[in-house]
């Protein structure tokens, strides 16, 4: 595809190109003249020229060293398709994740259900208690992380085997966390780009359409272990410390 059809029709320089919606954060308006010829654009023109925004993007990324952030936005204007794993490692290296892992981890310490299953579970047996819990979290606005995937999840799913000697429970499992999200736009939502203002979800499905970006999944997977010895506290409750 031909990246510089432009070049006939116009005169704009490459910072006009990368200036053409301006940054409102920062009272920076952008190029008219860029905003004037982007209009007289058809459809397919305007992708290739969002395009050049996005690949601008990718540069800037790097520069502020938000590698994983344009690896991703890469591997959707490549148009792949295929799922992406995220390093757990990177992942965890967030504190929006691990706020939201600890939330997870505090549900299964309260799960209303664990203390019914704990509470049926004769002397002497052991039984095992499987159940999961979702949370959803956004990432600060300036982090990678915001830029990576704005608002995503984690699944938390608990496989635990509890014994019970007479006053004790031995507990040992694992819990699974599954980090997860889509990569993709929805018409009429936008989001703040430093740098570039606020870009339209409409604009990159134009670039879907017409330059092969796909969207993708994007996944992520770690595990906890366990090996525990607890007992109900006098108001009936757990002290389990799963952190």
């Amino acid at each position: 595809m031909n990246q510089n059809i432009f070049t006939p029709k116009t005169d704009l320089n490459p910072s006009e190109y990368k200036n053409l919606f301006g940054d409102p954060f920062w009272n920076e308006q952008g190029s008219s003249k860029a905003r004037s010829f982007y209009l007289q654009l058809n459809d397919r023109e305007k992708a290739l020229m969002l395009k050049k925004n996005y690949l601008a993007m990718i540069e800037k990324s790097r520069q502020r060293n938000f590698n994983m952030a344009a690896d991703c936005l890469q591997w959707w204007l490549d148009g792949t398709g295929f799922t992406k794993n995220i390093d757990f490692n990177w992942l965890r290296g967030n504190n929006e994740v691990i706020v939201a892992e600890n939330v997870n981890i505090e549900r299964f310490e309260e799960d209303p259900d664990f203390i019914i299953f704990l509470k049926k579970l004769a002397d002497g047996n052991s039984d095992t208690y499987v159940t999961h819990f979702d949370r959803q979290f956004t990432g600060g606005i300036f982090r990678e992380l915001y830029y990576v995937c704005g608002t995503s999840t984690i699944t938390s799913t608990c496989y635990f085997t509890v014994t019970k000697k007479k006053e004790n429970f031995v507990l040992s499992g694992k819990i699974i966390h599954k980090w997860w999200d889509r990569y993709d736009w929805h018409k009429g939502a936008d989001a703040y780009i430093n740098g570039f203002g606020n870009v339209k979800d409409s604009d990159a499905l134009l670039v879907e359409k017409y330059c092969g970006a796909k969207p993708y999944e994007m996944r992520g997977q770690w595990q906890q272990n366990f090996n525990k010895t607890f007992q109900f506290e006098f108001f009936g409750g757990i002290n389990l410390k799963l952190k």
